[in-house]
């Protein structure tokens, strides 16, 4: 797939250029992350009827796992937020 020789061209680049840790993150990308990325983003902005056509989802369940995956990753992102009080 052109995608996936695109994901190995750049690891092998950034080994070549000594930047090992990133080749190591981006070795790990497949076209399913991309895919699994554009459904989770798709979601938040998107009716999920289309997303799950879009996707060719049988079931919105399958749809429903992207929409609680961002849940989480919006929980996530907040645990850390900083709270100003008011004196």
């Amino acid at each position: 797939m052109i995608v996936q020789y695109c994901f190995d061209a750049a690891h092998q680049r950034m080994v070549e250029e000594s930047l090992r840790e990133d080749a190591e993150d981006l070795k790990a990308a497949t076209v399913h992350c991309l895919r699994h990325t554009g459904i989770s983003e798709d979601v938040k902005y998107r009716p999920r009827e289309h997303v799950r056509d879009d996707a060719g989802h049988a079931s919105m369940a399958t749809t429903d796992c992207y929409i609680d995956s961002y849940m989480r990753e919006r929980h996530e992102s907040g645990r850390s937020k900083r709270v100003k009080v008011k004196r």
